[in-house]
């Protein structure tokens, strides 16, 4: 039996709460809910999941169903003091948002729940971040709906998806345990040791920006992600034309799914030394016998990160992480000491002013060093 609904559930999108309260008639205005959510359809993109997924990121910058607050604010403001609702309950909690026609990752046992306790299911906002990967309560990783990305009632339409249960092996448990502790890390979770790194502003940016890299989309003539290399078991999509640097880690991190972004989280986590050396060994040896080539050092992880096309490009690089505090950059001397041994692949374009600074004890001061002219 549907139960009535009144206020949203904790994490609710606007659009599932609407569709929600229209359906099930609850309130003396729910026609008035109907027609608000007709009216944001109307202003809805059009897209499906079967166009390119890089193609539906670069033609996504129109009316955002979830979270554009103006949209929402002009279709029912008049009825959110009835539920005692403030307009700031649906704004979103992170900053790095999954496209609209991206965000189609759901927990399937969410849904089932949600079906237990109020009759009828619901969609989540974090589902909608970039940075989740995982479900935190049933600590599952997200599947992909084959639900139309733009559908107000993709909740409804998940819910009756079949879906398998994920595999089970000593491999598995332990790559959910770790990116799992790092997304728990990253959203601020309670009861996280974060082995001295705090999760401030400027931590948060420095994962995003690592995160983002190590996500990027690949190319026909530029080098993916190095956690989508990892994640063998999903082939992303190579564009057929060559993109800055800054536009392929856009993508990337956008059209990415839950199992390269769960190898990103890891990853990106001992970098910033969020996992302890016994975690990271014992990870390593078990993905060494899958035939995965894991990294299990920071300095690897900086090597393998990008293979510079340019001398243009390795100085945007040094560009976006500019803004990267020095305390920050020394506490990662590492991967960056990775980075600028990334100057190699440059071949030609090599100097002996490279050559000094991989020469010297600490290559990592050159990201703290203005860029040369």
């Amino acid at each position: 039996m549907i139960k009535f609904v009144k206020r949203p559930a904790h994490d609710e999108t606007f659009p599932s709460w609407l569709y929600r309260i229209s359906i099930t008639r609850s309130g003396p205005d729910y026609s008035a809910f109907s027609k608000a959510l007709q009216a944001l359809i109307s202003r809805a993109p059009e897209r499906t999941l079967s166009q390119s997924r890089a193609k539906d990121v670069r033609s996504s910058e129109g009316a955002d169903f979830d979270y554009n607050m103006h949209m929402i604010q002009s279709v029912i403001d008049n009825y959110l003091a009835k539920f005692s609702i403030r307009l700031g309950f649906f704004e979103p909690r992170r900053c790095l948002i999954l496209p609209y026609a991206m965000r189609n990752f759901y927990c399937p046992e969410c849904l089932i729940d949600d079906v237990k306790t109020r009759g009828f299911p619901h969609w989540r906002k974090s589902w909608t971040y970039c940075m989740t990967a995982y479900c935190f309560e049933h600590k599952r990783l997200l599947v992909m709906s084959q639900a139309n990305a733009n559908a107000y009632d993709r909740a409804w339409y998940a819910f009756k998806e079949e879906i398998c249960d994920p595999p089970f092996n000593e491999y598995w448990v332990i790559r959910d345990r770790l990116a799992i502790q790092i997304q728990r890390w990253y959203f601020g979770q309670p009861g996280f040791n974060d082995l001295g790194l705090k999760n401030v502003h400027s931590s948060t940016a420095l994962f995003d920006l690592t995160y983002s890299l190590l996500l990027k989309c690949r190319t026909k003539f530029e080098d993916g992600g190095y956690a989508c290399s990892l994640a063998r078991e999903y082939r992303g999509q190579i564009i057929q034309k060559s993109l800055p640097l800054s536009e392929r880690i856009k993508i990337g991190v956008n059209v990415s799914v839950p199992l390269q972004r769960s190898y990103a989280l890891i990853l990106t986590g001992i970098v910033l030394g969020l996992t302890s050396q016994p975690q990271i060994t014992r990870f390593v040896r078990l993905a060494r016998q899958r035939g995965i080539p894991w990294p299990s050092t920071p300095f690897e992880i900086g090597k393998m990160a990008i293979l510079y096309a340019s001398r243009e490009e390795y100085l945007e690089l040094r560009m976006l992480y500019s803004a990267t505090p020095a305390d920050l950059i020394v506490k990662c001397a590492e991967f960056f000491k990775g980075l600028e041994h990334g100057v190699y692949s440059l071949r030609d374009e090599y100097s002996s002013r490279d050559r000094e600074w991989l020469e010297s004890g600490s290559p990592y001061e050159r990201w703290l060093a203005p860029l040369e002219e």
